[in-house]
């Protein structure tokens, strides 16, 4: 696998398959994902599983937006023509190699410590016609300004991109860095989409197959889609466990909880588990 910066322009480690990072790699992943918030990971996935779960999340929302009495699992986002949808925990969502990726799970649980959980399952798309989002940050800092200075990562999502991410269909904006930045109380009421404006971005510009993981601080926003697709890629927000907060939605089904291995029951465990 190919380890990178957000840009996606720096060289990295090659390893492919179930193969995990080796010390040096890991290494280099980890002070990437420290500094700026963010790592890219390539080849984590072949082409054609990609296509798989493409498909199937494809039925799975023309299902959902087809309901008679509409569907509590999408829901718009902010800006025109961008979508989120809660993700069931039923194959082939729920395969170990996409809730618990052996590399990712490798650096989870050197950021978040061994004992970290899942605590949401969503995704994101973002239609032909979509606008520009608000800057924002998936969770802020855990004690607010409070404390003055930014603490180690308590949270991080995995992104699974489900076709290529590119300047025309909208790849994410992020602002690497910015998850270490810890608001003075005078900039309370500030807006992020004014704050980013006097900082540097780059675009989320990766193929099929890489993977991204974030801390939730990071700040980031969908751009517009000009392409004439959807842009679709899954969100598994994982956390340190003593933060203790899941999402209401995120439950497992009982046949998927017996199929697991032992070690991603674990991360799942603070979910229900549904007969």
């Amino acid at each position: 696998m190919n380890v990178t910066t957000p840009e996606a322009s720096s060289p990295g480690a090659e390893a492919h398959g179930e193969g995990l990072l080796d010390d040096a790699r890991l290494s280099a992943t980890l002070r990437t994902f420290r500094d700026s918030g963010m790592v890219i990971i390539r080849n984590a996935y072949d082409a054609d599983r990609i296509a798989t779960l493409r498909a199937s999340y494809d039925d799975l929302l023309a299902q959902e937006r087809s309901a008679p009495n509409g569907s509590r699992s999408v829901q718009p986002t902010d800006g025109q023509n961008h979508i989120q949808m809660q993700m069931p925990l039923l194959p082939p969502f729920a395969d170990v190699d996409v809730v618990a990726h052996p590399v990712v799970a490798q650096v989870l649980a050197a950021v978040l410590g061994t004992d970290y959980r899942c605590c949401l399952y969503n995704s994101n798309t973002a239609f032909p016609g979509s606008t520009h989002q608000q800057v924002h940050r998936d969770a802020g800092p855990v004690f607010g300004s409070g404390l003055g200075v930014p603490t180690p990562t308590t949270g991080v999502v995995l992104n699974i991109p489900l076709c290529d991410f590119t300047e025309e269909n909208g790849s994410t904006e992020v602002w690497p860095g910015s998850h270490l930045i810890v608001d003075h109380p005078d900039d309370a009421g500030a807006e992020l989409t004014d704050r980013a404006r006097a900082l540097a971005s780059a675009r989320f510009n990766i193929p099929v197959g890489a993977i991204a993981l974030r801390d939730l601080r990071l700040w980031h926003r969908g751009t517009p889609n000009q392409s004439d697709g959807a842009r679709t890629m899954l969100a598994i927000v994982y956390q340190r466990s003593w933060l203790g907060w899941r999402s209401p939605a995120l439950r497992v089904p009982a046949k998927t909880w017996r199929a697991w291995p032992s070690h991603v029951q674990t991360v799942f465990a603070a979910a229900p588990v549904d007969d």
